[in-house]
């Protein structure tokens, strides 16, 4: 009996051994696969999410310095255009009309100015100064005469540049006619209003590109582009472009 007792505690105890063998092995197992199905995918995803918000946080910064560096070339750009135009002919950035504000592109041409409404039956361009004979002529006067066509750009630095076809008399053509003095150096050319004048030499205006103009790409003026003459001044910038032009007044000194 007693030897009975002792083999079955003798297997009792191999069997006991044989479950904690095997208990701890399951145990292993669960953590392994706790560690694989669930604390590894964990990882994975907070170290992408890491990942994706460190670089997006970048993005944001090198999007934020851009802006930054972009507003600053903005801004010294503008400084810029400013030091280079003097000023844009008879100009204002208010609205010119209804409809039409300054800057705006109209019929191939930016708008800048206000527009001087003219009645064609009584408009007469003055040329006089230091000249032979003095000159009043009407806009049909200046049509008849023999005219060129130039592709011109009309530069306003820092604003726009327009580009196109420009019809009209040549300012020498004109001067001649009316007679130069020996002694004229410099050439005025007066808006119908005169509020607004800009002055050239005489040596200048010789050159090709300097018309007195009535059509742009085959089109007269409207009144927003300085209808019925305005001066085109190939090379130099916008503000020298004489729109409405009533006069033309050649100075001696």
């Amino acid at each position: 009996m007693l030897l009975s007792f002792s083999n079955s505690f003798k297997g009792n105890s191999k069997i006991s051994k044989s479950f904690l063998k095997r208990k701890e092995e399951i145990i292993k197992m669960i953590r392994k696969k706790i560690f694989l199905y669930v604390i590894f995918p964990l990882l994975t995803i907070f170290l992408l999410s890491s990942i994706v918000i460190g670089c997006s946080k970048n993005k944001e910064n090198k999007q934020t310095t851009s802006a930054v560096e972009s507003k600053t070339s903005e801004t010294t750009s503008a400084q810029a255009s400013e030091t280079q135009v003097t000023s844009i002919p008879t100009s204002t950035k208010e609205s010119v009309t209804e409809g039409t504000n300054y800057l705006d592109l109209y019929e191939g041409l930016h708008i800048t100015g206000t527009p001087i409404d003219v009645d064609i039956k009584s408009y007469r361009l003055k040329i006089g100064g230091a000249v032979d004979k003095e000159l009043s002529l009407t806009f049909d006067d200046i049509k008849k005469m023999e005219s060129v066509r130039e592709e011109i750009e009309l530069v306003c630095p820092g604003f726009f540049v327009d580009k196109g076809f420009w019809t009209g008399v040549n300012v020498i053509d004109l001067l001649n006619l009316a007679g130069i003095k020996k002694e004229a150096k410099n050439v005025e050319f007066i808006s119908i209003d005169s509020s607004y004048t800009q002055t050239l030499p005489i040596e200048k205006i010789k050159g090709d590109g300097f018309l007195i103009a009535y059509k742009f790409n085959d089109k007269e003026f409207s009144k927003y582009h300085g209808y019925p003459l305005r001066l085109t001044a190939k090379g130099e910038a916008g503000s020298y472009w004489v729109k409405w032009l009533g006069e033309i007044n050649v100075v001696a000194d």
